[in-house]
């Protein structure tokens, strides 16, 4: 279960969230991340998933277990 976010000040947290992808930027070096419709996700891990209000930029971490879907 997922638990939403919401930073005072954003009516749209709760509704305007959706998971990203990270990845490092090869000039800059930084951590990167892309806004996601569907995210395809390894069998069998423990994945860090980044959730992002889309109105105001609030961004929270999640894990999600793969490997509690994949026994079901």
């Amino acid at each position: 279960m997922v638990k939403k976010m919401k930073k005072p000040g954003c009516s749209k947290c709760q509704e305007a969230q959706t998971q990203g992808r990270c990845y490092i930027d090869k000039e800059s070096g930084m951590l990167c991340v892309t806004l996601e419709e569907k995210i395809d996700l390894p069998k069998g891990k423990k994945v860090l998933v980044p959730q992002i209000c889309t109105e105001c930029g609030t961004t929270e971490w999640i894990t999600i277990d793969t490997e509690e879907n994949s026994q079901k």
